[in-house]
């Protein structure tokens, strides 16, 4: 494998069979921060070369367990992160619920709906929240974030086909 100095090393991402790239050391570095690659995703250092889950590479890996230790106290919050309500609705193993829960409460005040669904009133936006909250899910664990107060939702790990659905619903112009 080539040397990772953050100028050298590429990385490619394997999204349903597509494949995005080249990225730089920093660049996945970046991603990982912001949640937008998780351990389960497909990577590769080469186009055409074996993909494998971030979290089986090992320079990935440090970086994935170094963004999930980080207190989200001490993350910065994005510009647009303005007091706001929210609709959390996560699919989740059970055992995974109490801590997403308990990172959710870390954002703002928090009422449980049902095991799924939580509401929110915090100083963030949709698509930090998902960012943050997205370090805790599985491969098979969803996420889903409506900012009621914006008219604004962001997602995770929904698949192509209910991406596209909430794409088209969401900017729909009645």
């Amino acid at each position: 494998m080539p040397r990772d100095d953050g100028i050298t090393m590429t990385w490619f991402v394997k999204v349903e069979g597509r494949v995005y790239g080249p990225y730089t050391g920093a660049q996945m570095r970046a991603f990982i921060a912001e949640g937008r690659v998780a351990a389960h995703s497909i990577v590769s250092d080469e186009r055409d070369g074996e993909f494998t889950a971030a979290s089986a590479t090992p320079q990935l890996k440090a970086w994935l367990d170094e963004a999930r230790r980080a207190p989200i106290e001490k993350r910065p919050l994005p510009a647009d992160a303005k007091t706001a309500n929210f609709i959390i609705s996560a699919e989740l193993a059970e055992d995974s619920r109490n801590a997403f829960a308990a990172a959710l409460a870390e954002f703002g005040d928090v009422q449980p709906i049902s095991p799924t669904v939580w509401i929110m009133r915090g100083a963030a936006s949709a698509a930090h929240l998902r960012n943050e909250l997205s370090h805790l899910l599985g491969k098979d664990e969803k996420l889903l974030v409506v900012d009621a107060s914006r008219d604004r939702s962001a997602w995770f790990n929904l698949g192509r086909d209910a991406d596209q659905r909430i794409r088209d619903l969401w900017g729909r112009k009645d």
